[in-house]
């Protein structure tokens, strides 16, 4: 404190002897007051208590960072199971899910496809919604997407349009998903045929 007032008081002497100078020091030594009750309150100085609380929420903050960075490195590290693959007729993919509005989505990729059935269950007996979508691809015509969605009462069973004919390749994912508000299963299979 003694450091901010020595300079004043040496303002204050200079403009007690010459006083064209007065108003000039009196703006000055009004501003470093300003600056000195800025300083005190917005500073805080502790012992308040609220810098606990400041703390408190910065480490609650950094808990939950690493808690992201833990599941984010976990996700890293697990492995993708690649789609699967079939040549022949059969059965693709199955995917399962339980919960309310719970969804299972099957995957897969087929070789000279003739054609792709959908066979779609719940537990208990509810509306299921749907949604598929395929990627179809032959030399010379290139790739078609076809998509769609559909609302059954499972069980149900139902072949999908190929968007195109004589394709080499198709790639294929379906989802399921419940309607109704109550916990249930659902479950979708997609066959080759």
């Amino acid at each position: 404190m003694s450091k901010v007032l020595k300079p004043i008081k040496k303002l204050y002497r200079r403009a007690t002897d010459n006083p064209i100078i007065a108003i000039p020091v009196a703006a000055v030594v009004l501003l470093l007051l300003v600056g000195l009750i800025v300083i005190a309150t917005v500073g805080g100085g502790g012992g308040g208590g609220d810098d606990a609380g400041d703390d408190n929420g910065r480490q609650a903050e950094k808990s939950e960072l690493d808690k992201n960075d833990r599941a984010i490195e976990k996700a890293r590290k697990r492995k993708v199971k690649p789609a699967p693959v079939r040549r022949s007729p059969g059965t693709l993919d199955v995917a399962r899910s339980v919960g309310t509005f719970a969804i299972a989505q099957g995957r897969g990729r087929l070789k000279d496809p003739s054609g792709v059935t959908v066979r779609v269950s719940a537990a208990p007996k509810q509306k299921v919604t749907v949604n598929y979508q395929l990627a179809c691809y032959r030399e010379g015509a290139g790739t078609k997407i076809g998509k769609g969605s559909y609302t059954p009462r499972p069980p149900d069973i139902r072949s999908l349009p190929l968007p195109l004919s004589g394709a080499r390749e198709c790639t294929i994912t379906v989802g399921a998903q419940l309607t109704s508000h109550r916990p249930g299963r659902v479950k979708v299979a997609i066959i080759a045929g």
